[in-house]
């Protein structure tokens, strides 16, 4: 599992429509490329399944293949959907 840290901005939520993409492809558990940025700062790419999303102390989270926990503030992108400054 990785272990989620303090950010310099825990508040941080998702658009709606960022979030429903998540539960689409969870529901439907279908398989997706995630990039994103681990607890080192390094970018990481993986390929599997939402398994969940949820929230634990006000954090947005998602469970991923293998129980890998990913904070949705650190998701660069999601099958070249972008996540990381999506408005620009």
């Amino acid at each position: 599992m990785i272990e989620t840290i303090k950010m310099g901005n825990d508040n941080f939520r998702l658009s709606c429509s960022l979030f429903e993409l998540l539960e689409i492809w969870s529901m439907r558990q279908a398989e997706v490329d995630i990039k994103y940025i681990d607890i080192n700062g390094d970018e990481q790419l993986l390929h599997g399944k939402i398994l969940d999303i949820y929230s634990r102390n006000g954090l947005e989270q998602i469970k991923f293949t293998d129980d890998i926990i990913i904070p949705t503030q650190n998701i660069i992108t999601i099958n070249d959907t972008k996540f990381k400054n999506y408005l620009k």
